[in-house]
């Protein structure tokens, strides 16, 4: 079936909210407050925005570096943008304050990488980003989110449909990084695909919205809940990411309270909420209502996912409300969605041919989720080496074409051409069609090859789950080439500072359960401390640079932070502000 646009570019879905009072943004704070705004008053707020942009001497195409946390704010100037014809890019904020330099090494490249003129944040977060902001010779203003609301006259801009509508990050892992360009064309076909995938709800379930907690610096927060909110239209209902991640009961009790019919989370969040909400946290909680609790963006930990079914089942969560996605920031966001009527699929494949032979036969050993069925409008095919076809049943890469796809990265012409070929999204991951549906196998670059057979990481991971001592996700299975023994296996984990158990019990419990579950004996176990393994700014695992780090004996645990080196880094950040400002007075003199 074709897919039908009702619109051609994001600028005219927001100036269709003018007058929609029904719908709208509401903000929950730490204490479990909400603030309100009508997608009405969210459009008076960007278009102020906008013009204030407008009167500034932002020109068309000129790309906007948005460092903010989850709030009106952000809304403001990311549509504000949209609106006056600029390119929004957003970043994400210091919230890792033991790897700050990291972070505005980090930061510094993804300003330069999109030739920003401006960098707009709050001046709570600019105390800090000096720093990221000292060496990016093309930022020619720092503006604070909350002095850009004037009366200056707005004209709405007439982007072309095919150019970006905004910039994203991918969350990989390599140093150099990545932006995928969203066209206009893009977002709207994705955020078309995900709308009809909803409409099997009735309007009165519709109506009741979604709650999101997913950071807006990430696709699945930026497109499948913001994004989504705006377009269809419906109610969103905003948590912070640090608010949810110190208390995930918030996430539950906000999704009761509004009676929300979506949210979605990675992985992670379905066991965060296994070992932190306490029973006496759901008094008065009913999950009923939630029907759609997508679960993507990192590998699904199957029997995590089936005990947060059967425990949260109390408190009125049904099992089909379960739904597995894939997607991609290259696809527009989403790729595949499993179905919310049903329980979730999970098949049991055979490990040793899925491993040797790469073929996905039902049989004893590594558990896989469905991760469902592609988008109306998006084709989804499973290529070997040669770039061919392969049938049902057999492991190979995936490959994805249709409306949504980007066409490519900015100012990257080189990693555009190893992506995109044809048409074609080379997405990087490893998968199978097994009955119809999707499997993901693994990550094709972290992919471990030991004596002839192929282990994705996560499987060897998998394994590890709940082994006392060790932080729940916070451990990392790497290959490491040795003279005269070939590719070994490394483990890298964090331990769990809650518990007093002996260093050896742990490294001897790893090794014993990779080799019975396996047949692998780890070359090395290194037990870390907490927070010391690197992740991406979406928090996963970056297992490339930990191997990395870890043969360097660069792989040291956090700075740890207190008042007087905040102080320090403030210092520090004013300093690299005046640098800043003195470079910009000699060029414009």
């Amino acid at each position: 079936m074709e897919l039908k646009l009702k619109r051609q570019t994001m600028v005219e879905v927001l100036l269709d909210l003018e007058g929609c009072t029904r719908y709208g943004a509401r903000f929950v704070d730490r204490s479990g407050q909400s603030t309100f705004y009508t997608y009405d008053e969210v459009l008076k707020r960007a278009k102020a925005v906008a013009a204030t942009l407008q009167a500034g001497g932002l020109a068309p195409g000129d790309r906007v570096a948005i460092v903010l946390p989850t709030s009106i704010h952000f809304l403001d100037i990311f549509l504000g943008t949209q609106l006056a014809g600029g390119i929004p890019a957003a970043l994400y904020p210091p919230v890792r304050l033991g790897r700050l330099s990291e972070y505005f090494a980090r930061t510094q490249r993804m300003i330069t990488k999109i030739g920003a003129r401006l960098l707009v944040t709050d001046s709570r977060i600019r105390k800090l980003l000096g720093p990221a902001a000292e060496g990016a010779s093309c930022l020619e203003k720092v503006l604070d989110v909350e002095t850009l609301r004037s009366s200056a006259p707005f004209s709405p801009a007439r982007p072309d449909p095919e150019s970006p509508a905004f910039l994203q990050f991918s969350s990989g892992t390599t140093v150099e990084p990545k932006a995928v360009m969203i066209s206009h064309v893009n977002l709207l076909a994705n955020l078309e695909m995900i709308d009809t995938f909803f409409r099997r709800f009735s309007d009165k379930e519709a109506e009741q919205g979604g709650v999101c907690w997913l950071p807006l610096y990430h696709d699945m927060g930026l497109v499948g809940c913001m994004g989504i909110g705006l377009y269809h239209p419906g109610t969103v209902t905003y948590i912070g990411p640090e608010v949810f991640v110190a208390k995930p009961k918030i996430w539950l009790q906000t999704l009761s309270r509004y009676k929300a019919l979506i949210s979605p989370a990675p992985d992670f969040a379905y066991g965060l909420c296994l070992t932190k909400v306490k029973d006496a946290d759901m008094e008065g909680v009913d999950l009923s209502n939630w029907k759609i609790a997508l679960n993507g963006a990192e590998p699904i930990d199957v029997e995590g996912m089936l005990r947060f079914c059967d425990r949260f089942a109390r408190w009125g969560f049904r099992r089909e409300a379960m739904t597995p996605v894939y997607g991609l920031a290259e696809a527009g966001l989403a790729v595949t969605f499993s179905d919310p009527r049903v329980p979730p699929v999970v098949t049991e494949f055979d490990r040793d041919l899925l491993s040797e032979q790469g073929r996905a036969v039902p049989g004893k050993g590594r558990l896989l989720p469905s991760v469902g069925r592609p988008m109306q409008g998006l084709r989804v095919e499973i290529r070997d080496d040669q770039d061919q076809s392969l049938p049902e049943g057999w492991v190979g890469r995936i490959v994805v074409s249709g409306p949504s796809i980007t066409r490519g990265y900015f100012n990257d012409p080189e990693t555009t051409r190893k992506t995109i070929r044809n048409g074609w999204l080379d997405t990087g991951d490893l998968g199978f069609i097994h009955n119809g549906d999707l499997y993901i196998a693994g990550r094709a670059k972290d992919l471990i090859i030991i004596r002839g057979r192929n282990y994705a990481p996560q499987e060897i991971e998998e394994v590890l789950a709940g082994v006392e001592g060790l932080r729940t996700g916070c451990t990392v299975a790497v290959s490491q080439m040795i003279e005269g023994q070939g590719e070994q296996l490394v483990v890298l984990a964090e331990r769990d500072i809650r518990s007093d158990r002996p260093e050896e019990e742990i490294q001897a419990e790893i090794r014993e359960r990779i080799r019975s579950e396996l047949a692998l004996s780890p070359y090395h176990v290194e037990i870390l401390e907490p927070g010391t393994l690197p992740r991406t700014s979406s928090g996963k695992m970056r297992r490339a640079d930990a191997l990395r780090m870890f043969l360097a004996g660069e792989l040291l645990p956090p700075e740890k932070m207190n008042t007087i080196k905040m102080l320090k880094e403030i210092g520090k950040s004013q300093i690299a502000w005046g640098r800043f400002w003195l470079r910009r007075k000699r060029s414009q003199g």
